[in-house]
């Protein structure tokens, strides 16, 4: 409780609460806290002083970009989106740097942003668990009516709200020797229920952001560990697989494979090509320098990737700006994980979290279809760029 008595201030407290509010997204209504929260921003005159950066006029200008470019075609999803794309990334980011106070811990930062993935799932864990409960493993059908007004949500979107909490277990690999129980319970809980909705979904990407960034913890954790520790940390991995391996059917004809037997096996669906994505990043690339102001949608549907989605839609400009932010981003991450010395869990959550929103942002059309996602990686961006600036304050590093 210590460790989060740092938000129990009154205006960090109104901002909590609407990031949760908006998160839960009642009844499709989370944009209006986003308007909301942009406007509280906007009052923070000292914070703004302080903390409009290069990140922000990035986002401000990728985002503000792709908005114009909507506007010429918005039929397809309402006028409203023209606001919603052109303010709520760069404002989210500045939230993400508000919650982020001078001398906060490292513990106070992992428990916000695992907070945040728990909420940010809520909603699509209540729907999935539903059509779960009365359907169980055997249904086909993927998409799922979304908990507050039963609108139809295809399993690609609905899937994306579990993105972090498909890191849970790499988590827990890297904090395997550290005796928190409570969190360790609710943890395991959290990544039960989510993999329990992804497998209904049928998500390969989720079930690859699981496998990918449990891989990816162990090599981080090994060389920082002795070799007794990781003696015992590949006592219990093994013990876990070996117990699955005897306990848990892999054969697709399992009712529990269901929605994902006819995915692996297909021609347009089959893993091989990556879901069809593989010939759409081709096509992309070739129609980059056809068509530079972007094409239609109907040519050949989306590209199932955020740059080469955003390039379809909107063009050369705002693809090259998120290109420009996305080789920051790396770079930051990079500094950042270089000047946190002492607290391995907290760097491995960030570089974790970061992994797992690459990866789903390669596979997947972000501005319009998870685009909440990114939103929330703008927060998580604010976030670990305040933190860094705290730290540059400290030991007197140049940005």
């Amino acid at each position: 409780m210590k460790s989060l008595a740092v938000f129990w201030k009154p205006m960090t407290l109104v901002f909590l609460v609407l990031l949760t509010v908006y998160l839960l997204n009642p009844f499709n209504l989370g944009y209006l806290i986003g308007y909301l929260i942009a406007c509280l921003i906007l009052l923070q005159g000292s914070f703004l002083a302080k903390n409009l950066d290069l990140d922000f006029v990035l986002l401000l200008l990728f985002s503000s970009t792709y908005a114009l470019f909507y506007a010429f075609d918005y039929e397809s999803r309402g006028a409203q989106y023209i606001a919603i794309f052109a303010i709520t990334p760069p404002f989210f980011y500045l939230l993400g740097k508000y919650l982020v106070r001078d001398n906060i811990h490292t513990k106070s930062l992992f428990f916000l942003l695992f907070a945040i993935s728990i909420i940010f799932s809520t909603t699509a864990a209540i729907s999935v668990f539903i059509n779960f409960l009365k359907g169980g493993f055997v249904q086909l059908e993927r998409t799922i009516g979304m908990f507050w007004d039963n609108s139809p949500t295809s399993a690609t979107i609905m899937g994306s709200f579990f993105t972090l909490n498909m890191c849970i277990p790499a988590l827990l690999i890297i904090g395997v020797g550290k005796k928190i129980i409570s969190f360790k319970v609710l943890a395991i809980v959290v990544f039960i229920i989510s993999l329990i909705c992804c497998i209904r979904l049928g998500s390969r990407t989720q079930l690859g952001i699981f496998l990918i960034t449990s891989v990816l913890s162990i090599l981080y954790i090994i060389p920082k560990q002795n070799s007794k520790q990781n003696l015992m940390l590949f006592f219990v991995l093994g013990g876990i697989g070996y117990f699955i391996s005897t306990k848990v059917s892999f054969d697709l004809d399992a009712d529990w494979l269901t929605t994902f037997a006819d995915r692996m096996e297909g021609k347009n669906t089959g893993i091989a090509s990556g879901g069809g994505r593989t010939e759409r990043w081709v096509k992309s690339l070739e129609y980059l320098f056809k068509y530079p102001l972007g094409w239609d949608v109907n040519e050949f549907g989306f590209a199932h990737n955020f740059w080469l989605d955003v390039l379809r839609a909107s063009g050369i400009v705002p693809f090259i700006i998120l290109i420009i932010y996305t080789i920051r981003s790396f770079m930051q991450l990079r500094k950042t994980l270089g000047m946190i010395k002492d607290d391995i869990i907290f760097k491995g959550q960030i570089l974790i979290y970061f992994f797992a929103f690459m990866m789903i942002f390669m596979v997947e059309p972000v501005m319009e279809g998870i685009f909440m996602t990114f939103i929330v990686f703008c927060i998580y961006k604010g976030i670990i760029n305040k933190y860094r600036d705290t730290l540059q304050s400290t030991t007197g590093e140049t940005p």
